[in-house]
């Protein structure tokens, strides 16, 4: 995903940049030190080749000079070798942490996150991760802290603001989420996933179809690849009654989709082509949804209404029977499977 600023894996970097300038620090210290023990020696020889009492106390003093820059060295050292220990120990405790979180061990992730904190709270990306384990806790106010302090060390990290909108967006905070979101736009106008997440919101809560349209838009400008970008910019366009360019969007969705088994836009394909008129298709559309996810009631209801317009009255009824096993889909499967009985004994 491009970034504005490139921040993906951008602290483990930083970890590695501060851990090879420190070991190259320490190596140029370490030089200096033996340069130094060097010019003790030879000052050590000179003082045993009986100097004159003027030479004897010149040499003194600059064996003493050189032995305070030695452990002045030493003390650098010594506290360089610390920084190399804390750099590594924040390091291995964040890795620790994303590993516990990718097994699912939700509780050892936010133990070795909560341990990289310890060590540098103003690690960013420790936050974030923190925050993605509170949230799979359902400790979501802790998670919110926890986004925050990530964008407070690093208001340039729009992961940080993605994942808060999406919390804000799922606990019933849909203006929280859009003013989040936009942040996140605003920190990175190329970022697609926060230009879909910002359409979602749009879509589902605030029923704004022309917003949610023109943001699915842009992600799938954005990556071409975004296969839930298109599905839902098909919903939006089909809810606008711009049904060609819902069907093409839908289409694109399941033309750049990975995933094996994904009937919903067949579903949305189904509503759309039946809209249109295009019942043969929309029969097909419904029937794959159908074969992927047998069962699936909005499929088997829109499968009916294109038989019924079709005239096929017996096929009609056995959708209509099948989406009315789902209790959201009874009563309109009853409704129409009654009318079609009607009509028969007319």
């Amino acid at each position: 995903m491009r970034r504005v600023i490139n921040l993906k894996g951008l602290m483990g970097v930083i970890l590695c940049l501060l851990l090879s300038v420190a070991v190259g620090f320490g190596q140029d210290l370490t030089q200096q030190k033996q340069q130094k023990l060097n010019q003790v020696n030879e000052i050590d020889a000179k003082l045993k080749a009986n100097p004159t009492a003027d030479e004897y106390e010149s040499l003194i003093k600059q064996r003493e000079k050189l032995v305070a820059e030695i452990k002045d060295i030493d003390s650098k050292l010594m506290a360089d070798t610390e920084a190399m220990k804390k750099i590594n120990a924040v390091k291995k405790a964040f890795n620790d942490g994303n590993n516990a979180y990718k097994l699912g061990q939700n509780q050892q992730a936010l133990d070795f996150y909560n341990s990289a904190l310890s060590l540098d709270s103003t690690f960013f990306k420790a936050n974030y991760g923190k925050g993605l384990t509170l949230k799979r806790l359902r400790r979501y106010d802790e998670a919110i802290a926890a986004y925050q302090a990530a964008i407070r060390h690093n208001p340039s990290y729009t992961d940080a603001y993605v994942a808060l909108g999406k919390i804000y967006s799922e606990t019933g905070k849909p203006d929280l989420a859009i003013q989040t979101y936009q942040k996140a736009i605003q920190n990175d106008p190329r970022d697609p996933k926060a230009h879909y997440e910002l359409g979602a919101v749009y879509l589902d809560a605030k029923r704004d179809y022309n917003k949610a349209a023109e943001n699915f838009t842009k992600a799938t400008q954005l990556d071409p690849q975004y296969d839930l970008a298109f599905y839902s910019l098909g919903v939006a366009l089909t809810e606008l009654g711009r049904l060609d360019e819902a069907e093409m969007a839908l289409e694109n969705a399941l033309a750049v989709t990975n995933r094996k088994k994904w009937a919903d836009p067949h579903y949305r394909l189904a509503v759309v082509l039946n809209k249109k008129g295009d019942f043969a298709d929309a029969r097909k559309a419904a029937d794959e949804a159908l074969l992927q996810k047998p069962g699936y009631a909005p499929a088997a209801y829109e499968a009916g209404k294109a038989c019924k317009a079709l005239g096929q009255i017996s096929q009609a009824i056995t959708y209509f029977e099948l989406a009315g096993r789902d209790r959201a889909w009874k009563q309109a499967s009853d409704y129409e499977i009654n009318l079609l009985k009607e009509q028969g004994n007319n």
